[in-house]
C-alpha cells in the first residue's frame, strides 16, 4: 500500500483552478495571453495579488477565504458555487441558499466591444468605471433600506 496520491487524479486546488479559469474565460478575462492583461484586471477586480491570482489559475494553490466573496463578485459566480469547488462545502449545502448569481448580470466588457470600444486596455477601464458605479449604486441602495 503507498500513501502516495494517484498523479491521474487533480487535487482540490487543481480542480478550482480549473473552476476559476473558466469562470474568468467567461466573464471576458483574458487570461490565456502574456499580454491580454486579464490576470492583472482579475486581481485588481478581486484584491488580490497578481502572483496570487497566477498560482490560483495555474492550480496550485486555493486563495485565503477572505478573497472567495470578491473573487466570486469579479467573476460573476455565486459565491457558493465557488465555495463547492474549492471543496470548502458540499453541494447539499446549497440548497435553500439563494442564487442571486449572474442571470442578472451584464457583461460590461462584452458591452464595450458592442459598443465598439477595441482596446483591451480601453475596455478594461471601461468595465471597472461600471462595476465600481453598481457597487456605489447598491451601497447606496443599501443605505437608503437601513
Amino acid at each position: 500500500m503507498t500513501t502516495e496520491e494517484d498523479p491521474a487524479t487533480p487535487t482540490r486546488a487543481q480542480r478550482f483552478g480549473r473552476y476559476v479559469s473558466d469562470a474568468a474565460r467567461q466573464a471576458g478575462y483574458d487570461i490565456d495571453s502574456p499580454r491580454g492583461g486579464g490576470k492583472k484586471a482579475l486581481a485588481a477586480a478581486s484584491g488580490m495579488a497578481p502572483a496570487s491570482v497566477s498560482r490560483m489559475l495555474a492550480g496550485q494553490t486555493i486563495p485565503d477565504p477572505m478573497f472567495f466573496e470578491s473573487l466570486a463578485q469579479a467573476l460573476h459566480v455565486h459565491v457558493g458555487r465557488m465555495l463547492v469547488a474549492a471543496g470548502v462545502i458540499s453541494e447539499d449545502s446549497l440548497q435553500g441558499m439563494p442564487d442571486d448569481g449572474p442571470a442578472s448580470y451584464v457583461d460590461t466588457r462584452e458591452m464595450a466591444r458592442q459598443m465598439g470600444i477595441k482596446s483591451p486596455e480601453i475596455i478594461e477601464a471601461f468595465a471597472a468605471m461600471a462595476d465600481a458605479l453598481v457597487e456605489r449604486e447598491r451601497s447606496h441602495e443599501a443605505r437608503r433600506s437601513a
